[in-house]
């Protein structure tokens, strides 16, 4: 089985509790799945997003072309203070973002002043950590994750794979105020859907920077645990799982 992310952007609907009519502000809204969620939930809500990569606002555009109520998507750097007047969000959402800001907790400091008295926030982010991908071998697994893990892709700004697990603090040390917390597994036993796209992920993100002379592992090593992964999908030995920290969080 195959839990994909659209299951959890479901589930963010449900933590948010969105009146009808509601605006909801995706921070690093990507291709817009998350704003889909909601507006199928309320076709007349207002979904703001702000994502920095033009081609990805360009995909949200496309998927929320039939949305009957407002749409803005901006692109917009996250790392400075948000393009949005004070108390004029109903729902502030944000998945796997807080890891690329060299200061997160400003972001959060900003989601509470958008948010209305007794609106609501709901982030989530994986924590790469504790990714669990059976195929390798023990030895070659506990290479390549870590190496993931600590992994500071050339795009972003910053990098910090163990996030997942400081999210809950994060959330408690800023202004907004913490009323729960959860886990969400994604799980497969297939190499499709979203386990395929994370195997292909680590593996690109890896050889890419072992050949900038940055790699904690060798190409060799990549591509060896790459085969070993594909080898257990064809034999039906395959596992996947993903674990995010989902937490919801309020202005009073």
């Amino acid at each position: 089985m195959d839990v994909g992310m659209k299951t959890l952007n479901d589930r963010f609907v449900e933590l948010a509790g969105l009146s009808d009519g509601g605006r909801v502000v995706d921070l690093g809204c990507g291709r817009g799945p998350a704003l889909a969620a909601f507006g199928a939930r309320d076709p007349q809500a207002h979904l703001t997003g702000f994502d920095r990569s033009a081609e990805a606002l360009k995909g949200a555009r496309g998927r929320l072309l039939n949305h009957a109520g407002t749409v803005e998507l901006e692109a917009v750097d996250l790392g400075k203070p948000l393009p949005l007047d004070d108390e004029v969000a109903d729902v502030v959402v944000s998945s796997n973002l807080l890891e690329c800001l060299p200061d997160p907790v400003r972001l959060l400091n900003e989601t509470w002043r958008v948010l209305r008295p007794g609106g609501r926030a709901v982030f989530s982010h994986s924590d790469f950590d504790a990714l669990v991908i059976a195929g390798a071998s023990t030895e070659l697994d506990r290479k390549i994750g870590h190496a993931f893990s600590d992994d500071a892709p050339a795009w972003m700004d910053s990098s910090d794979g163990r996030i997942g697990r400081k999210l809950p603090g994060m959330v408690q040390a800023s202004s907004l105020v913490r009323t729960h917390v959860e886990t969400w597994m994604t799980t497969s036993t297939e190499l499709s859907g979203h386990a395929a796209r994370r195997v292909d992920g680590i593996r690109g993100g890896l050889l890419a920077a072992a050949r900038r002379g940055r790699g904690l592992v060798s190409t060799g090593e990549v591509e060896a645990w790459y085969d070993s992964i594909q080898q257990a999908a064809e034999k039906g030995e395959f596992f996947f799982s993903e674990m995010a920290v989902v937490v919801v969080a309020g202005r009073l």
